[in-house]
């Protein structure tokens, strides 16, 4: 008789990092990326979309290329764009894939990616909070609204996967029998 496949059972912040990892690869891929693109080879469907977020939600970072001033001289954002689109899409991938089956060595990994992923994220909410950009406090918090949720689950990430690896490294021994 065969056995049937079970799915493994996943804590409810895995849950949640599985989420976030499979949805983090279309935004990826259709949103995050076209700040590095030139405006005319994206899609009608995904302008629309930027302009949403750089008109009407007035983001000053996903600015595409006008007049070849990327992101109105924000260098620094573009350079986190191409960290998130060379070293982390595919990272997401292996996320989806050891999340998914509950890998044992999924932790330190996750650990990197929120560590590294917290820390992208403070310049961005800073320049939100404190920066010299001309929006409104309304305007202000609604940004961070949208940007926090990547700061948070990637730090919540981070101290579960933290307090993983330490139980792993700190725990006892078998001590062999003396004879």
């Amino acid at each position: 008789m065969k056995q049937k496949a079970t799915t493994p059972k996943r804590s409810h912040l895995d849950t949640l990092f599985l989420a976030y990892f499979i949805s983090h690869i279309p935004i990826t891929l259709t949103v995050d990326v076209q700040p590095l693109l030139p405006a005319d080879i994206i899609p009608r469907q995904l302008l629309a979309l930027n302009d949403l977020l750089t008109r009407q939600l007035r983001d000053p970072f996903m600015v595409l290329d006008n007049n070849g001033d990327r992101n109105g001289g924000l260098a620094w954002f573009r350079s986190l764009l191409v960290c998130e689109l060379v070293l982390q899409l595919p990272f997401f991938f292996y996320a989806v894939w050891a999340l998914w089956v509950s890998s044992p060595r999924r932790h330190l990994p996750l650990l990197v990616y929120g560590v590294h992923v917290s820390t992208t994220m403070a310049p961005i909410l800073g320049m939100l909070f404190f920066g010299d950009i001309d929006r409104s406090c309304s305007e202000r918090m609604l940004l961070s609204s949208l940007y926090l949720p990547y700061l948070l689950i990637p730090l919540a990430m981070a101290c579960a996967s933290y307090s993983k690896c330490a139980s792993a490294i700190s725990a006892p021994t078998a001590k062999p029998k003396s004879q």
